[in-house]
């Protein structure tokens, strides 16, 4: 059951436990790969996770103002999500690095962006974005924060090694109705105007 298509760590060793959580601390493993279809295994089998979605409900909430700013939309769910759980997918269009650039262009004038980098694998991996703009899921509504709860990871499901999928996983056990969070991971730079509303101690501030 994923021993030999499995293994995050590529030495075979499963990428979940019983439970559904990861066996990875976070930020240790640049790629989980998950049984497929060519995958000699059950299709029940305890590495396939993120390719049968969330287990977890989570609903789309109006997230309270910070001053006079208002934060927008958030995600959250009514129920405990423990460490290690996978949460959601990043969905949406892929398109070629040079169309994200166009579109970031507009998107930044808007004072909106949706775009996500993603790579592939092996030596002639593209480098590709994810524009959750058009169409997409629940991920799209995933706010920054400098004090995230959960985090990303490249994953791969049907070993298709150009289109990684981008999955979010619990940072920590998060409680029922605590926002979903991760950090955006924007270089720190001079002249940033757009500001953080995380609300965190350690907020920066600024965002881009």
């Amino acid at each position: 059951d994923g021993s030999d298509d499995g293994g995050g760590g590529g030495g075979g060793e499963p990428n979940y436990d019983q439970h559904g959580r990861l066996r990875f601390a976070p930020h240790t493993v640049e790629s989980i790969w998950e049984c497929c279809l060519e995958s000699m295994c059950r299709p029940g089998c305890d590495n396939r996770l993120v390719q049968y979605g969330p287990r977890f409900r989570l609903e789309v909430f109006r997230c309270p103002p910070v001053g006079r700013i208002s934060k927008g939309w958030g995600i959250r769910s009514p129920e405990l999500i423990p460490r290690g759980s996978f949460v959601c997918e990043y969905v949406g269009e892929y398109i070629s690095d040079d169309e994200a650039e166009s579109r970031g262009i507009r998107y930044d004038n808007q004072k909106m962006s949706r775009l996500m980098d993603v790579y592939g694998n092996g030596r002639d991996a593209v480098h590709m974005c994810i524009d959750a703009t058009k169409f997409s899921n629940v991920g799209r509504f995933l706010n920054h924060s400098c004090e995230p709860n959960v985090f990303k990871q490249r994953v791969f499901c049907d070993h298709h090694v150009r289109l990684p999928r981008i999955a979010f996983f619990a940072l920590v056990d998060i409680p029922p109705r605590v926002e979903l969070c991760y950090d955006y991971g924007y270089v720190d730079v001079p002249g940033k105007t757009m500001p953080c509303l995380c609300g965190a101690k350690s907020c920066k501030k600024l965002l881009y």
